[in-house]
């Protein structure tokens, strides 16, 4: 009967726009969730009988109903906030959480974080946000996405590295190529002033976290003509040396475990440069003693000073190398990087010459020292970089990374199920899932100290309401006057 087909119709309105209504209210009640997106409604017609029509059927609707409800993800504004543990996403992608009882992945917006009584970083409702570690000496992230603890976090002492990922010393200066040439011997077990021409120092550490002022001196070697082979005419190899320098590696005698107030040099090395002051290579070398001899009359000869002796340097880490015996413990091998150097019959070989150590006329200048390494320290503080890296500040006065925080996301993140709290669940409908760090694959990028507002627009909702109640009010309005046709209809029976 069409007039209940009416009757249907008009009740399918009623409860179509009543559903609509819930979820323009939802929307509004959201007006201020960060992280929060907008739900918006397809609607299906609904289809009933087949009215004959000449010689074909048309069909009659029959009524509305909903035929999807999907997430709007445009970009909610940023709100700028003093919290670091407040986060923000500027991209498509979404913070990974994982429930620390049951293991399920979810995924969220809201980047209001905190921490849980572990000292792990969580949501408000206890979910651990998910990050990847950060190796300490190359910086990069290693591992599997895990929870990331922050609060307690107590660092071991990381002695001085052998050179390898850029570890150990790391000197860049120019030495003035005019610098006179000294006269004294240089004795390896009390290295004075007056036997080296410029020296700089900087912080290392043992492996108990110890500090030790290493030192690290520059010689300038006398040229020497190139000798000639009488026989041949030819210059006799490795007799002329020029724009060469000597370098010592020395620590105070209370360092290892010798007379305090003295300077040893545990090892050292030669610099050889070009004609215009650039590096070519730096070498290592140790100290040999010299046998004394004896005199042309066969008198026997006390032992000459020790000599610097090349050694070559680490294949692996490809600069020199030193075994430091710090306090009379295990030796700790040292790495000093002295610059890159450069092959001046090679005109491809990239490399300047200019990285490091310099000789130029001018004053000695240091442009930067360093080493790695720290003692043991307890975090204080952490603040975030656009990357995701989570950087701890330690007490002991250093920082370094402690975790990246990964993201993830979805080919069609409209799919994604709402699941409350804040939180997303991946659908066959979210399509494929990518997780990684911030700032690579499209990810997006981590804002600290701003959360996302809602992309929720308070005008475009009331027109959507007033729109909805316009709607809703005609389908009862349908349904009011099918009921009472049908009425007449039953009295006209009577």
């Amino acid at each position: 009967m069409a007039l209940l087909g009416s009757l249907n119709t008009g009740a399918s309105g009623v409860k179509t726009q009543g559903k609509t209504m819930q979820i323009v209210g939802n929307n509004i009640a959201n007006v201020n969730t960060f992280g929060f997106k907008r739900n918006h409604v397809a609607f299906e017609d609904l289809i009933g009988n087949s009215w004959p029509q000449g010689s074909a059927f048309t069909k009659a609707s029959n009524g509305v109903k909903i035929g999807g409800i999907e997430m709007d993800y445009t970009q909610g504004a940023f709100e700028s906030t003093t919290l670091s543990t407040d986060m923000a996403i500027a991209g498509g992608g979404f913070f990974t959480i994982v429930n620390p009882t049951t293991g399920k992945e979810t995924y969220t917006r809201n980047g209001q974080f905190s921490y849980d009584k572990e000292g792990f970083l969580t949501t408000l409702r206890g979910g651990r946000v998910q990050a990847l570690s950060v190796d300490r000496i190359s910086g990069e992230s290693k591992g599997i996405p895990g929870a990331l603890k922050v609060l307690g976090l107590v660092d071991a002492p990381q002695p001085t590295g052998d050179g390898r990922k850029g570890t150990g010393i790391k000197l860049a200066a120019n030495l003035d190529a005019n610098a006179t040439v000294k006269d004294v011997p240089v004795d390896p077990t009390n290295v004075q002033d007056n036997m080296y021409n410029f020296a700089t120092s900087t912080t290392v550490y043992d492996a108990l976290g110890n500090t030790h002022a290493a030192t690290v001196a520059m010689r300038k070697r006398p040229d020497l003509p190139e000798q000639i082979n009488p026989e041949t005419g030819q210059p006799i190899p490795g007799t002329g040396v020029s724009n060469q320098w000597e370098y010592y590696v020395m620590f105070d005698g209370s360092s290892l475990g010798q007379i305090p107030g003295t300077m040893v040099a545990v090892g050292g090395g030669f610099m050889q440069f070009t004609d215009d002051g650039k590096l070519i290579a730096a070498t290592g070398g140790s100290f040999e003693a010299q046998p004394g001899g004896v005199d042309p009359e066969g008198n026997p000869l006390p032992p000459g000073p020790p000599r610097l002796i090349p050694q070559p340097v680490d294949p692996d880490t490809g600069v020199p190398q030193f075994a430091i015996p710090f306090n009379g413990g295990p030796p700790l091998v040292l790495g000093l990087h002295l610059g890159d150097g450069f092959n001046p019959d090679d005109p491809t070989d990239p490399r300047s010459g200019l990285d490091g150590i310099t000789q130029f006329a001018g004053h000695y200048n240091v442009l930067r020292t360093s080493a790695d390494g720290n003692p043991a320290g307890t975090l204080e503080s952490v603040f975030l970089e656009d990357n995701g890296t989570v950087n701890g500040v330690f007490d002991a006065g250093y920082t370094r990374a402690i975790g990246r925080i990964v993201l993830t996301k979805f080919d069609n993140p409209g799919k994604l199920a709402q699941v409350g709290e804040n939180m997303l669940e991946e659908t066959l409908g979210s399509g494929k899932k990518v997780t990684g760090e911030a700032g690579t694959a499209g990810l997006g990028e981590i804002r600290s100290k701003s959360l996302e507002q809602s992309n929720v627009d308070l005008s475009q909702e009331f027109v959507k309401m007033v729109e909805t109640q316009r709607a809703f009010q005609a389908s009862a309005k349908t349904v009011t006057t099918s009921d009472e046709m049908i009425q007449d209809l039953i009295n006209m029976k009577r």
